[in-house]
């Protein structure tokens, strides 16, 4: 009897290490917080801010009101969380409040577009906060009336000097050429808004991108890295890198060339993180017909990313991703576990070593706009979020580095 309960220890052992390739190290400690809410809430954001603080964005829904929140944590305390803004509608993508430099506050929501014809169509709002929150500018769009914002993604930056780098999808020439050709396709744009809060002029990264899948830009001084999924010729939907500045000089390279064939979008976008030393890549990809969630390393942007290490083989994905300070990458993502799902957390290094693996949570997702997860590192702990559609609100966790 005995035998036959190690032997199928061996084999689930075995099952695991075959999902993980890696080898199992230690799980780390994790412990859930509560957000400082008071009704139903979902699309999360967490970032950093200036002075080490934590700073987490979520949304509030009163019936058919929703509120933009955010609450502050430091030293094992929230600080009272406050209202942005009330919206009598539907907000897409999910709404950011984010430090700047000068200790100002800058926030950033997607509202739908009432009178198009296009039920994706959305309108990006820009406001800033020079008093902690309390009260806010007007809110600005920070482009040009030709575009036309498609609403499942919108990503951030902040930059030296109080600027703030915004990139989104852009659907302002879909259908007004051949279906072949790239005029007619999705694009990604930019544009930066200085410390005066003007915009800058709009910036074309890429004139041919997937629709759904979200993107994600980090800043290494004024240099900016956006990463998302790219549309090639021939239905390849594989990661792309634009590297740009403010003045709107860009070059474009691939993460890898997974060469993923697609006819339709994955609604599956990538992470990146950067740092004085390098930066961090991770994503999803199902080339070979399995889940995957790969991370890839970058010791210097002009010398690109180095090759990928698979993480997991039946992944969901969403996959997002932190650099710390010994070199070594924390990420996190979604695994099939059928039925349910599972967030997972692992630390990576850059020798492909896989280590501290750690379940988080087991059970459902959401479907968009909340279905993604989100990270930020504050001293030695890392924070990860996601939306429990169960208990219809955001969980956060933080997870202590050894």
């Amino acid at each position: 009897m005995n035998r036959l309960i190690a032997k199928k220890a061996a084999a689930v052992l075995l099952l695991f290490r075959l999902v993980f390739p890696s080898a199992m190290a230690a799980e780390l400690s994790v412990r859930e917080l509560s957000l400082p809410t008071v009704a139903l809430n979902q699309q999360h954001h967490l970032a950093q801010m200036q002075d080490g603080r934590l700073i987490v964005s979520w949304v509030e829904t009163f019936g058919l009101r929703n509120d933009i929140r955010f609450a502050t944590y430091a030293h094992g305390r929230w600080s009272p969380a406050q209202t942005v803004v009330s919206i009598d509608d539907k907000l897409a993508a999910a709404p950011v409040v984010l430090g700047l430099s000068d200790g100002t506050l800058a926030t950033a929501w997607m509202a739908a577009v009432h009178d198009s014809e296009n039920p994706f169509a959305a309108d990006i709002y820009l406001a800033r906060s020079s008093d902690g929150g309390r009260t806010w500018s007007a809110p600005l769009k920070p482009y040009l009336d030709p575009a036309r914002i498609y609403d499942a993604q919108m990503s951030l930056a902040p930059l030296p000097d109080a600027g703030l780098a915004l990139v989104w999808t852009d659907g302002r020439h879909v259908g007004q050429a051949p279906e072949n050709h790239s005029d007619s396709r999705f694009q990604l744009m930019a544009t930066v808004l200085d410390k005066h809060w003007r915009p800058g002029p709009e910036f074309l990264l890429d004139n041919d991108v997937c629709s759904c899948c979200s993107s994600y830009t980090d800043a290494r001084g004024n240099e900016l890295i956006t990463v998302y999924r790219d549309h090639l010729e021939g239905d390849i939907r594989d990661i792309g890198a634009v590297r740009w500045n403010r003045g709107g000089n860009s070059r474009w390279q691939p993460v890898h060339d997974d060469h993923w064939i697609l006819n339709g979008c994955p609604s599956n976008g990538p992470s990146i993180d950067l740092a004085d030393k390098g930066g961090v890549a991770a994503w999803f990809t199902a080339a070979d017909g399995n889940g995957r969630v790969k991370v890839s390393f970058m010791q210097d942007p002009a010398s690109g990313f180095q090759a990928p290490i698979d993480i997991d083989n039946q992944a969901i994905g969403h996959a997002s991703v932190l650099l710390l300070d010994d070199g070594s990458a924390m990420v996190s993502w979604r695994h099939n576990a059928g039925p349910e799902e599972e967030l997972w957390l692992a630390r990576v290094m850059p020798d492909g070593r896989i280590m501290d693996r750690t379940l988080v949570y087991r059970g459902g997702f959401p479907r968009w706009p909340s279905r993604h997860v989100d990270m930020a590192r504050i001293g030695n702990d890392v924070f990860v979020a996601w939306m429990d559609p169960v208990q219809k609100k955001v969980r956060l966790a933080a997870v202590a580095l050894e």
